[in-house]
């Protein structure tokens, strides 16, 4: 029904509303941070574009329905980082029992619930490619706003520094927080040749 169409828009634009928690955990210094809506929106513009430019071979059309709804469940669990100390274990039953919900009056439920369980198994090529996609967008965000002298190192705190990755590529001494962000996330996206030397030759010198 029409009605329960505009009920899940309703529910779905909530995120709209969610700011980024790692925008707020590192202090970017910005007037207005971003939403997680428009990090999905962010998403699905580096999918197309990498899409096009990569040798991939995947279903595209697959892939920008599965980043569409991949962050549904933080109306739920909430926006959940590498410096969050809940319990992911915990928060895995929550979230898909909370996009359950959403999906249930729809006629495409089981549709959407199966595309939701395959992004989070990562399993199958889409799967990685949003994966890779969802944590590359994030890296260039922080990316940008580092360029624009909004967020640094100076903003780390001494909680941050419990996350022992985190603590090793800081005390090394050898990145700025961009390479950090890049190399914290590389296992997900090195599969699509976006690989260290591609971070250090295009896109760390890459201007916008």
């Amino acid at each position: 029904m029409i009605s329960d169409a505009i009920k899940f828009y309703y529910k779905a634009c909530e995120l709209k509303e969610m700011i980024r928690q790692g925008a707020k955990q590192w202090r970017v210094n910005r007037a207005r941070l971003e939403s997680v809506a428009e990090h999905t929106f962010g998403c699905l513009m580096l999918a197309i574009a990498l899409e096009s430019e990569l040798n991939l071979s995947i279903d595209l059309g697959k892939v920008l329905e599965m980043l569409t709804i991949h962050e549904l469940e933080e109306i739920a669990i909430g926006d959940i980082t590498p410096l969050s100390h809940e319990n992911k274990s915990d928060m895995k039953a929550l979230a898909r029992s909370a996009v359950k919900d959403m999906f249930r009056d729809l006629k495409s439920y089981d549709k959407l619930l199966s595309l939701t369980d395959e992004y989070n198994a990562g399993e199958s090529r889409e799967a990685r490619f949003c994966k890779a996609v969802d944590k590359l967008e994030c890296v260039l965000e922080f990316k940008k706003y580092q360029d624009a002298g909004q967020v640094s190192l100076e903003h780390i705190t001494p909680e941050m520094l419990e996350n022992a990755r985190l603590k090793e590529y800081v005390d090394s001494g050898k990145y700025d927080l961009a390479d950090i962000f890049f190399l914290y996330h590389q296992p997900a996206y090195k599969d699509f040749g976006i690989d260290e030397e591609l971070w250090y030759t295009t896109l760390k010198n890459l201007k916008i």
